[in-house]
């Protein structure tokens, strides 16, 4: 039996977009580590950095382990890709001159070990705020939705004058605005026809 008052029927709110949805630099965020459980879905990622606006709206970069070359890269191009981001976020957290204590010699340790250090960067610096450049992806791969740049540089310290930040927008390669969808023309009187169709009234 269905009951329309049941709260099964009620519209679910609004979901916060990060930063409106507007790409571009985006102060006092905090960031997070999210490690897959076991509940999690078999191809949800190994980890996630989870960026937070001031308003509470949240974006995500996801990591996997690199475990096999795809179509465009090597093993060897996706374990110094993931590489770089990680060094980037440590580097943002513990200042440019922290010695970094990962000693990896698979890809697997090299992504477990660099988000150890995050996560404990983040718990040791409590409060610690950053500035980070969103976008829309790339030129040659927008997406819908509003996330961390997928290169670096994409995070600093709020302490880093703006003056001498490195996230400045790179107007050959990020999208800076969300794709529009096309309208497609809705013949009304046909849909009005379509609800009432087969009843008797």
């Amino acid at each position: 039996m269905y009951n329309l008052n049941d709260s099964n029927f009620d519209a679910k709110q609004g979901v916060a977009i990060f930063n409106d949805g507007k790409a571009g630099l985006v102060e006092n965020v905090s960031v997070s580590v999210y490690k897959k459980k076991p509940e999690d879905k078999d191809n949800a990622p190994d980890y996630k950095i989870v960026f937070k606006d001031a308003n509470g709206a949240e974006c995500a970069t996801p990591y996997w382990y690199v475990k096999q070359a795809t179509q465009y890269q090597t093993v060897e191009d996706q374990v110094r890709k993931q590489g770089i981001a990680m060094k980037h976020i440590i580097h943002a957290i513990y200042g440019d001159d922290f010695d970094i204590p990962v000693n990896a010699t698979t890809a697997e340790q090299l992504l477990d070990q660099s988000m150890k250090v995050i996560r404990d960067g983040l718990a040791s610096h409590s409060g610690i705020k950053f500035r980070m450049f969103a976008t829309y992806g790339t030129l040659n791969s927008v997406k819908n939705y509003i996330q961390p740049r997928s290169w670096v540089p994409f995070i600093e310290s709020v302490t880093v004058p703006l003056s001498d930040t490195r996230l400045k927008v790179s107007p050959n390669v990020d999208a800076m605005e969300r794709p529009v969808q096309d309208e497609v023309a809705v013949n009304t009187t046909a849909k009005a026809d379509s609800i009432i169709d087969g009843d008797d009234w």
